[in-house]
C-alpha cells in the first residue's frame, strides 16, 4: 500500500511539471488515493469541494485583492512614494530606501507580494532609472522589498494559512509585524553598501516645509494600516471585516478625494478581482479535498513516523521543513503549497511542539522567497517585464538579495520571539 501511495503523490508532482491546473492535479491525486485505500464516494468529494471554500475567514481573500487593485488604479501609491522620499530619500541610495519603506507601508493595505510588485514595481523602477541607478539594482530591490507584502499584516498567505492551520488570524497578523521590520532593515542594510559601492545619488535633506507638506498629501493612505490594526487589536472589527474596511477606504479615497476612478476602471477591477479569487477559491478546495483524502490514508502519520526516525530535534526538523519549503516555493503558487503542505506536516510541528503561529510566518517567509526564484517565481516574471530586464541576468542579480532574505529566515526560524513577542504583548493566544 505504502508503494501505490508513493507512486500516487510522484504522478501529482507529474501533474504539476506538466502544468496541468493545481486544483486539477490535487483533485485528480485526491481521487486516485481514495479508490487506492477505501473505494471512491463521489459525495465526500462534492461535500469536500464544498466545505473547503465555505469559510468566514476566506472571504477576506477577494476583499483584499479587491483593495490591492483599487489603491493601484487610483492616486494612492504615487502619494505613498512621495511621502516616502521625503523620509528616507537623503540616506545613502535614497530611492533604494524609498522602495523598501514604500513596501512595507503599501503590506499593510494590499497583503500580497505581487500587488505590491506589479503596482508600485513600476512607478519605483523608473523614478530609480531615471535618477542614475543600475537596471538590475532596481528591479531587484523592487522585487526583494514586495516580499514584505505578505508578511506584514493584512496578508492573503497568512488567512488561507489560518483557514487549513487553525491558527488565529489576528495573532498571524500581529507576528508579521516585527519580522517585517527586520527584513525592512536587513535590505535597507543592503541598500547602504551598494550605494556606497557604486555611489549611488540620494535626495537633499527635507525642509520642514517639504516634508509636511508630504505628510499631509500622503496622509490619508497612510492612515489605512493604522485603522486595520487598531481595529483588529481593539475588537472593532475582525480579521475578515477589515478587509471590507480597507476596500471601502480605498473606494472612497479613489472616488471622492482623488477622483481618479472611473466606472470602467472600476468594472475592470471587479473582473480580474473576481478571475484571481476563483482561481484562490479552487486550488483550497482541491486541496481541501486532498487533505482530507491523504489524512484518511494515513500520509501524514507516514511522514511523522519516516522523520522521527531521522531526526532527533527540533533544530534539525526546522532546518529540514525550511530546505522542503524553499523547493517547494520554487514549483508552486503560495496559497497551493500551504494548502497541500501543512495538513501533512501539523503532526510534526505538534509532537515536536512547534508554535504555529510562528510556523506560519517563517512558512509565508519561505514561500515569499520562491517567488523570486526560477523556474515559477511569479514576481520574478512580473518586475522582469516591468524592468525589461532577461531572466537569467535578473536571477544572476538577486543573489545578494536572496542572501539577505536567507539571513532573514533564519533569524525568524531560531528566534521565535520575533514572531511571538508583539502579539503576546498584545493579549493574544499564540
Amino acid at each position: 500500500m505504502k508503494l501505490i501511495i508513493i507512486v500516487i503523490l510522484i504522478c501529482m508532482l507529474a501533474l504539476f511539471l506538466l502544468k496541468v491546473p493545481v486544483y486539477i492535479s490535487m483533485a485528480l491525486t485526491g481521487c486516485a488515493l481514495m479508490m487506492a485505500t477505501t473505494g471512491m464516494k463521489w459525495s465526500i468529494l462534492s461535500q469536500y469541494l464544498y466545505t473547503g471554500t465555505n469559510s468566514f475567514t476566506l472571504l477576506a481573500i477577494p476583499l483584499f485583492l479587491l483593495a490591492a487593485k483599487l489603491m493601484n488604479t487610483g492616486g494612492i501609491t504615487r502619494k505613498l512614494f512621495a511621502f516616502c522620499m521625503k523620509v528616507v530619500g537623503w540616506l545613502p541610495g535614497g530611492l533604494g530606501h524609498v522602495n523598501i519603506l514604500s513596501s512595507v507601508i503599501f503590506a499593510g493595505m494590499s497583503g500580497t507580494a505581487v500587488s505590491d510588485a506589479g503596482g508600485l514595481g513600476a512607478i519605483e523602477i523608473r523614478a530609480m532609472n531615471e535618477n542614475g541607478f543600475d537596471n538590475d539594482f532596481s528591479c531587484c530591490v523592487t522585487a526583494a522589498s514586495s516580499t514584505l507584502g505578505p508578511i506584514i499584516p493584512p496578508s492573503i498567505p497568512l488567512v488561507v494559512y489560518a483557514t487549513v492551520s487553525g491558527a488565529s488570524v489576528g495573532a498571524l497578523f500581529m507576528a508579521g509585524i516585527v519580522p517585517g521590520i527586520v527584513m525592512a532593515f536587513i535590505m535597507m542594510v543592503v541598500v547602504t553598501i551598494y550605494a556606497v559601492r557604486r555611489h549611488y545619488p540620494r535626495t537633499k535633506f527635507p525642509t520642514a516645509r517639504e516634508f509636511f507638506h508630504a505628510l499631509r498629501e500622503g496622509i490619508l493612505p497612510l492612515m489605512a494600516p493604522f485603522i486595520l490594526l487598531v481595529g483588529i487589536y481593539g475588537g472593532v472589527f475582525t480579521p475578515t471585516e477589515s478587509a471590507a474596511i480597507v476596500v471601502l477606504y480605498s473606494l472612497v479615497l479613489d472616488v471622492f478625494v482623488y477622483r481618479e476612478l472611473t466606472m470602467k476602471k472600476f468594472i475592470a477591477i471587479l473582473r480580474e478581482t473576481v478571475r484571481d479569487s476563483l482561481t484562490i477559491a479552487l486550488i483550497i478546495a482541491g486541496a481541501t479535498f486532498f487533505g482530507y483524502v491523504a489524512t484518511r490514508a494515513k500520509i501524514p502519520q507516514m511522514i511523522l513516523a519516516s522523520m522521527t526516525s531521522i531526526v532527533s530535534n527540533k533544530f534539525t526538523l526546522l532546518i529540514i521543513i525550511n530546505v522542503f519549503l524553499l523547493i517547494i516555493g520554487c514549483f508552486l503558487e503560495t496559497a497551493s503549497a500551504i494548502t497541500i503542505v501543512v495538513p501533512l506536516i501539523l503532526p510534526l510541528l505538534a509532537a515536536y511542539d512547534i508554535n504555529l503561529t510562528q510556523f506560519g510566518i517563517v512558512m509565508v517567509l519561505n514561500l515569499m522567497i520562491g517567488l523570486l526564484t526560477p523556474p515559477f517565481g511569479l514576481v520574478l516574471f512580473v518586475i522582469s517585464k516591468i524592468g525589461h530586464i532577461s531572466i537569467g541576468r535578473f536571477s544572476k542579480a538577486l543573489v545578494p538579495w536572496l542572501g539577505a532574505l536567507l539571513a532573514a529566515l533564519l533569524l525568524v526560524t531560531f528566534v521565535p520571539q520575533l514572531s511571538l513577542w508583539f502579539p503576546t504583548l498584545l493579549g493574544m493566544s499564540v
